[in-house]
């Protein structure tokens, strides 16, 4: 008796479309019953394309299993697991000391930022910019990538910052950051202590474009008035804020934002006389950091396409806590004018 054979169940694709890419990304459901390993699945699952053309597809990096690029032709698959074939090769791990790269898909793109490096272009840096850094490196693999910033963090500050591959997913974020963020954290560390254990920072009042001119405090032209503000342009910078420790006049602080895509606890902080250690612009007689001592230790928001909670952790770094055994350094007193002539 002939024994009767178990038909082989097909493999379930989609086809979506990705920005940057003429082709669509074609995503391949594994399921029970599917081979095991990478290379033989793709060989079922694409019946058209010869063992040749299926391995090169692996050794360009053309193939990810779920958001992980591999060129590992044996590597293990699950019931469950997704394995996408991208319309362009995947990029290599960015090599770069101030920039971590930490999440990747066909839509956003999450790094952790060192302090010393700018999110955007500013007027004293133009080249040397996170986002010119990611740009180059997707070009590399991709002429038609692009990236777009959703937050953005200071120079001499230090945290997580988002960046989506289109530019109606930045506006979708941007427009509705309160609609997907479910936590962003910081840690700071003060000149001084608050009289509180714990409390609100408010919302700063919002900044006034200096005019051009001798009269610009009797006239302002359309584009210098100000314009209503949103509602969440007038919550933003809403945190609250607990101490961890403190020590020699210092004190080590977690602030929860409430509201707003990007911190201005800089200038609130200072506007209490509090200013963050580092921040010399703002009052701290700490000059010689190198840094501002503000860094963001958690960033946890809803995916805006495929639904799912992106949550990104830093411990507080080592540096913080030392600031509090270290003493702040005392502002130099002006000399006399007495002593100025002498010199001269």
């Amino acid at each position: 008796m002939t024994p009767i054979s178990t038909p082989k169940q097909p493999v379930r694709t989609e086809r979506i479309a990705v920005p940057g890419g003429r082709k669509p990304l074609l995503r391949l459901h594994v399921d029970a019953g599917h081979p095991t390993t990478l290379l033989a699945f793709l060989i079922e699952a694409l019946p058209d394309k010869s063992r040749t053309t299926v391995k090169q597809l692996l050794h360009d990096r053309f193939i990810a299993i779920g958001t992980e690029p591999t060129t590992q032709f044996d590597a293990p698959l699950q019931p469950g697991d997704t394995v996408n074939i991208h319309p362009a090769p995947l990029p290599k791990t960015l090599t770069h000391k101030q920039i971590e790269i930490l999440y990747q898909d066909e839509y956003l793109l999450v790094i952790h930022k060192e302090a010393g490096l700018p999110t955007v272009a500013s007027g004293e840096e133009k080249d040397k910019t996170a986002l010119r850094l990611l740009s180059e490196h997707l070009k590399s693999f991709n002429p038609l990538a692009k990236v777009y910033h959703i937050n953005r963090l200071d120079k001499d500050c230090a945290g997580f910052v988002v960046f989506a591959k289109s530019a109606d997913l930045q506006r979708e974020l941007s427009d509705h950051w309160q609609n997907y963020v479910r936590q962003q954290l910081f840690v700071t560390v003060l000149e001084g202590a608050p009289r509180e254990s714990e409390g609100i920072l408010m919302p700063p009042a919002p900044e006034e474009k200096k005019g051009k001119g001798k009269d610009s405090g009797a006239k302002k032209s359309r584009a210098t008035r100000s314009t209503p503000r949103s509602e969440e342009d007038q919550a933003a910078g809403r945190a609250e804020w607990h101490v961890i420790s403190e020590g020699n006049g210092r004190t080590l602080l977690s602030i929860s934002l409430l509201a707003g895509r990007n911190n201005r606890l800089r200038r609130q902080l200072s506007a209490l006389r509090l200013p963050i250690v580092g921040d010399w612009r703002n009052g701290s007689p700490e000059k010689d950091l190198g840094r501002v001592a503000l860094e963001g230790t958690r960033l946890s928001f809803v995916h805006p396409v495929t639904k799912k909670l992106l949550d990104f952790r830093q411990p507080i770094p080592p540096l913080f806590r030392k600031l509090l055994k270290s003493t702040a350094p005392r502002p130099r007193a002006a000399k006399s004018p007495a002593a100025r002539s002498k010199k001269n």
